[in-house]
């Protein structure tokens, strides 16, 4: 039987081969569009889960207020939880920037290698990662030891044992290879090749340095909320009880306290307490896609039930022999399943063309057969398989097996009105999602025209971003450094910033400052002179630095329009003063207010922000980056002698630089990438819409040729036969639209709430959206009309 059934169905595909290949292509875009969705799912839901000992991780943040979150941790908070806390087993602290490229060199080579982090001695008491070659009891026990990942050692050492090897680090200091981990079977937040102890760990630990990201294991896995309290009475009865005078109960209660808090380590890449996630990304994507899978399987139905008029009195004729609706049932289902498998084969065959690029775009490592693959996959695939074959073929299978024989062989195909209405069903969500994705598109491009094209607040243009990787660069040397890069032709102002524009990971976090007595959070950023000049901000009131005493050793300060406002300051006239927290004695003078500029993209609102230059004044701050603004004439030739100079300003070192407006766009990265996927589904979803209308159309405009002829010949024109003909399509497609338009407001309006800035949704928008589907829709009926309305009378009347 079942051998009968394939024979037939291959016939059955290969006579229809137009009809078939339609229907399998569009059911292939749809599953082809899921399955990579859903393999990216699957990736970063898998973050941080490639040791069962995860589950015991937590890493341990501060919240200073409300909405003031910081990262960073003080440098023995580590050790004080370790000691004080009884279900802490170990815990660790590392410096957090792995994805800084930090010069390295191996005998003669020179590299430039992200992925490196400093840790303490319990670094691997507290990550499990294993060890496969050296020390693998304790391989941070040296004050010099290195820990490389067996791809590290391979790209320095080669073949060679790296065991006991030197790497000299920053051209400055040497460290040794005592250990090489493997790298995680799985995606980690971390992302770590390279973890070393620092020569420099004991020179600055104490409360004041917060440079340190803390992570602690538990004897147990343990509800975060449990562990949070328990640490955070720790923290506060070591730390704060003294300067509050409050018991732990009292204190809790107060507002804007400072605590700790913790996020499990497999959640800190999709489910962070605080900061942003690409799970709100992803969801949309996963929707996008089932959207389109669904769209795929109704087209595939509609196809079905437009093709089924060849099949009629085939089924008349085999119920006449005999089969029962329970077998032509089956036989159709079997020919429907194996269309969805084939379109899954098809889907498989993209993907692994597909999914490299794929990769490059989200910066991934998916895979269907490596590493990637597993049971759990595969039981999704076979799953979504029998979803797509019941949602696709349920219903053209009823449908054919429903045929009246008497009714088909003397020429009546009809169904009912329950078939009509159903099929009219169809049609309407077919060209809901359509036109979800028509304002999916329009609302995404214009937020994203909307961002790239707003003003910014200064001008990135030409100017040059370079990484001082020594610190002597930065602070003694800086102004050695301006004059030299001053002399090449073509520079045209340098600067200094600890908090570069544009930087993905941009300093966020603030300080207290004092103001007539009262406490206030801002952001402190560490500049030169010449900053606000090089990047063409504009002061809105009082004056810019310059070389006097005040200025230069950190007695004056200019504040950003949206600290005057928090301060209440509308003039920066002289007399105002703000300072640091706990240093009173050394009060800064207000001397300017400049132009709200955005630094960190779309998504956050621009921080009050207070500027200043030296580090004389209790809070020190280094790093950031120097700026340099070229002339457009030849940019490349002024690059080249930056280049050429950087060599003795850094021997060894190399240079690192890229450009400040390019910089600043990879902060939309997601969101271009997000555009590109909608806009892609989008168009691939109205394709499969219309090819289903176009199809019914032709299905139900070719039962009525000969109505059509006899109106004709009653002196029916093309306009009559447009609106007899077209207005029961163009109702279910306005139908659709209307159903769509409010659940477009709604996700549109929910997905801009991720933006501080952004585009007003508008009537407009939403109007032009619905016209562009509807004179779609016109046009696709429109063919149909056309062609009927210019057959031959006489072939259409003519009996069989």
């Amino acid at each position: 039987m079942i051998k009968n059934y394939l024979k037939l169905t291959f016939r059955n595909l290969w006579k229809i081969k137009g009809y078939s290949a339609i229907n399998i292509l569009g059911l292939t875009v749809g599953l082809t569009s899921f399955l990579i969705i859903l393999l990216y799912l699957n990736y970063e839901l898998n973050y941080d889960r490639w040791d069962p000992e995860l589950e015991k991780v937590y890493k341990v943040s501060l919240r200073k207020a409300e909405s003031d979150i910081s990262p960073n941790t003080q440098a023995p908070l580590a050790n004080l939880l370790r000691e004080k806390g009884s279900q802490i087993e170990a815990s660790t602290k590392i410096s957090p920037d792995a994805t800084f490229e930090a010069p390295l060199s191996v005998g003669e080579k020179t590299f430039s290698q992200s992925g490196m982090i400093s840790a303490d001695s319990l670094f691997f008491n507290v990550f499990p990662y294993k060890i496969v070659a050296g020390d693998a009891l304790n391989p941070l026990q040296k004050p010099n030891a290195m820990v490389i990942s067996e791809a590290m050692a391979s790209k320095f050492f080669g073949k060679e044992n790296p065991i006991g090897k030197t790497i000299k680090v920053f051209n400055s200091f040497e460290l040794e290879v005592t250990a090489v981990m493997e790298n995680p079977k799985g995606p980690t937040h971390l992302a770590i090749e390279i973890v070393h102890r620092s020569p420099f760990e004991n020179d600055n630990y104490h409360w004041g340095n917060w440079s340190f990201h803390t992570y602690v294991k538990t004897k147990n896995v343990l509800a975060g909320n449990e562990l949070e309290s328990a640490i955070d009475q720790i923290y506060y009865r070591e730390r704060l009880q003294k300067e509050k005078g409050k018991t732990y109960p009292e204190y809790i209660k107060s507002t804007n306290r400072e605590s700790l808090f913790v996020d499990a380590v497999h959640d800190i890449h999709n489910f962070p307490k605080y900061g942003s996630s690409q799970i709100s990304t992803i969801s949309i994507l996963l929707i996008l896609a089932i959207l389109l899978l669904f769209t795929g399987a109704i087209n595939f139905s509609n196809l079905s039930i437009a093709s089924s008029l060849r099949r009629a009195k085939e089924v008349g004729i085999k119920k006449v022999l005999g089969s029962s609706r329970g077998n032509l049932f089956w036989q159709f289902m079997i020919e429907i399943a194996l269309q969805c498998i084939i379109a899954l084969l098809l889907s498989i065959l993209i993907l692994s063309i597909a999914i490299p690029y794929f990769n490059r775009e989200f910066h991934v490592s998916l895979s269907l057969f490596g590493l990637g693959s597993s049971w759990t996959l595969i039981a999704q695939v076979i799953g979504c398989l029998l979803v797509v074959t019941l949602l696709s073929g349920l219903y053209p299978a009823i449908f054919l097996s429903r045929y009246n024989t008497t009714k088909v062989l003397k020429g009546d195909y009809s169904t009912g009105k329950q078939g009509l209405a159903l099929r009219n069903g169809l049609i309407v969500v077919q060209f809901v999602v359509a036109a979800f994705f028509i304002i999916s598109i329009v609302v995404v491009n214009r937020q994203l025209t909307y961002m790239q094209h707003s003003d910014k607040g200064f001008s990135s243009e030409q100017v040059l971003r370079v990484q001082a990787f020594m610190m002597k660069t930065r602070e003694e040397n800086f102004d050695q450094v301006k004059n030299e890069l001053l002399r090449i032709p073509g520079v045209q102002s340098v600067a200094k910033t600890t908090k570069v524009p544009g930087d993905v990971l941009s300093d966020t976090s603030t300080t207290d400052f004092k103001h007539k007595g009262e406490s206030y959070r801002m952001g402190s950023v560490k500049v030169s002179q010449d900053y606000f000049k090089t990047l063409h901000i504009d002061l809105v009131d009082g004056r810019l630095f310059n070389n006097n005493h005040g200025d230069q050793h950190t007695r004056s300060a200019i504040i950003n329009e949206a600290a005057a406002y928090k301060l209440g300051l509308q003039h920066a006239n002289g007399g105002m003063y703000i300072s640091y927290l706990g240093c009173d004695s050394i009060p800064i003078e207000v001397v300017g207010i400049v132009k709200n500029f955005n630094v960190s993209g779309f998504e956050q609102e621009i921080q009050p922000t207070v500027f200043t230059i030296g580090n004389e004044a209790c809070y020190f701050q280094s790093g950031g980056a120097i700026l340099i603004k070229i002339s457009g004439s030849d940019s490349h030739k002024t690059v080249a002698g930056i280049e050429k100079l950087w060599k003795d300003i850094e021997p060894g070192l190399g240079i690192r630089y890229s450009f400040l407006d390019e910089n600043f766009q990879q902060l939309f990265a997601s969101h271009i990438r997000l555009q590109r996927i909608v806009t892609f589904f989008g168009f691939t979803a109205i394709a499969l819409a219309i090819v289903g209308l176009f199809a019914l159309t032709a299905f139900l405009i070719g039962r009525r040729t000969k109505e059509i002829s006899i109106r004709k010949i009653l002196g029916a024109d093309l306009g009559d036969l447009g609106i007899l003909l077209g207005k029961d399509f163009i109702r279910l497609v306005a139908l659709a639209v209307l159903i769509a338009l409010p659940l477009g407001w709604w996700a549109a309006d929910a997905w801009l709430q991720s933006f501080v800035y952004r585009i007003s949704l508008n009537v407009w928008l939403f109007t032009i959206s619905a016209a562009v589907l509807l004179v779609i829709a016109a046009c696709t009926i429109g063919v149909h009309i056309l062609k009927a309305s210019r057959s031959n009378i006489s072939d259409n009347l003519r009996n069989e």
